[in-house]
């Protein structure tokens, strides 16, 4: 199971680098100095730029984005079983455990981000849970 997620993850963050390095070049150039006009704003917007919230019933791997730097995790989980969420690369390597309990469960994990990028949230559960980065 973790390898054909670690296959179908791989092949989607192939694809996304395949469109993105033949897009027109012309809309480079505008995002360009889009990006550029937009500087002074950037700063104010990326404190909650990347904020996620979920609540989920069961197992779930999601692809969400982060950015370099501190970031904390408040966690919940309702239900008497086994209750593990992890933070990966894609390729499946694990960049952090923020939660690892059996029982009901709420919590906050403080991690470094270490690269502005997609990261993988998996979570194990029967239960019913939900993350929200401060």
């Amino acid at each position: 199971m973790k390898n054909r997620l670690r296959f179908t993850v791989s092949i989607l963050v192939f694809i996304a680098v395949i469109f993105s390095c033949s897009s027109d070049k012309s809309t480079k150039n505008k995002q360009n100095t889009q990006t550029q006009n937009r500087q002074k704003d950037t700063v104010q917007i990326n404190k909650d730029q990347y904020r996620i919230a979920e609540g989920f019933t069961g197992s779930k791997n999601q692809i969400i984005d982060l950015i370099k730097g501190p970031a904390t995790f408040v966690l919940t989980h309702q239900g008497e079983g086994k209750f593990t969420a992890r933070l990966m690369y894609p390729d499946g390597q694990l960049v952090e455990v923020l939660a690892d309990v059996t029982g009901n469960y709420t919590g906050k994990k403080r991690i470094d981000v270490p690269e502005t990028r997609a990261y993988v949230l998996d979570v194990h559960t029967e239960g019913v849970w939900s993350v929200y980065r401060e």
